[in-house]
């Protein structure tokens, strides 16, 4: 019996023994992790290419050739007697004379939205705003010649006759361009660039302040040749335009680059100014214009954000 108990008592020690030297090779309870590791959330990309861009800018002061209708109140008075030609109380189209206008130096700004296509070429819409003076005239009023030429006395020299008029104001415009542009590479962060747009402009007249002079001989004319001050009604419209463009931007960083450049902005020809009937119930001398477009000349400075 004692040596069955023995027996017994050896086999279950080896069992024992050989139960903890398994165990001991199993690593820890603790080194086998319970939970998996989330997932590293990444961020929403907004889209390769996008950027946003935002300039200032001075428009160099150019000029502005313009035709005009004169409002004569006097016509009635001399244009069948001395068979001028003309209307009455008007020329009917902008034949009446040629005008001249300065527009002054002035500030842009605009902001767009791109898209770059490739490495070398993209896309963008700038939605621009200035607003300027301009100043000037016409050096010759044709109808106070016409009419000259058939109511002085002869011998008529019209080369002592000067009728003249004199207007300012101020315009403002908002473009809204289409452009694409081609990078020519990049050279130690600097890439030069060309670019080119088309669009619409809208031109707002303001009302436009301004008189008319006439002396003949040295001599004042006939009030009625030319005798008016006064403000007209400033047109508004919506006119083609295009653009041409240079410059550089330099890589402030990977997603913002500084932009230099220069813009060439030609905006077709529309109304200016026009007298209402206020002038023709006082019997005062009028005034329409159009002008035949003009040009501005911008150097620029921005910057454009990459949205990556």
């Amino acid at each position: 019996m004692t040596k069955k108990w023995g027996a017994a008592v050896a086999a279950g020690v080896s069992v024992l023994a050989l139960s903890t030297a398994n165990a001991a090779d199993l690593p820890p309870i603790y080194a086998t992790p319970i939970y998996e590791a989330a997932p590293e959330l990444q961020p929403v990309e907004i889209g390769n290419g996008w950027y946003l861009r935002g300039d200032v800018g001075y428009a160099f002061s150019s000029d502005v050739d313009a035709s005009h209708r004169e409002y004569r109140p006097d016509f009635n008075e001399y244009q069948y007697r001395a068979g001028v030609g003309y209307s009455r109380h008007q020329y009917e189209d902008f034949g009446g004379g040629d005008s001249s206008f300065d527009l002054d130096g002035t500030a842009e700004f605009s902001v767009g939205i791109g898209y770059r296509l490739t490495d070398f070429l993209r896309t963008d819409v700038t939605f621009g705003y200035a607003k300027t003076d301009f100043d000037g005239g016409s050096r010759r009023l044709d109808s106070c010649y016409e009419m000259g030429r058939n109511t002085f006395d002869p011998p008529f020299d019209s080369d002592e006759l000067d009728c003249r008029a004199s207007l300012s104001g101020s315009v403002q415009t908002y473009d809204l361009m289409a452009n694409a542009y081609a990078d020519l590479g990049t050279y130690v962060g600097f890439t030069p660039y060309v670019g080119a747009g088309v669009g619409a402009a809208q031109v707002n007249y303001e009302d436009v302040d301004g008189g008319a002079s006439c002396s003949y001989d040295g001599s004042d004319c006939d009030p009625s040749f030319a005798d008016f001050t006064g403000s007209y009604k400033g047109e508004s419209s919506w006119r083609f335009a295009y653009a041409l463009m240079g410059g550089v931007s330099y890589d402030l960083s990977q997603s913002l680059k500084l932009d230099l450049g220069y813009r060439y902005l030609n905006i077709d020809g529309g109304d200016m100014y026009s007298f209402d009937n206020d002038v023709v119930d006082a019997q005062k001398f009028g005034f329409s214009a159009e002008d035949d477009g003009f040009e501005r000349h911008t150097i620029r400075a921005g910057v454009r954000y990459s949205l990556w």
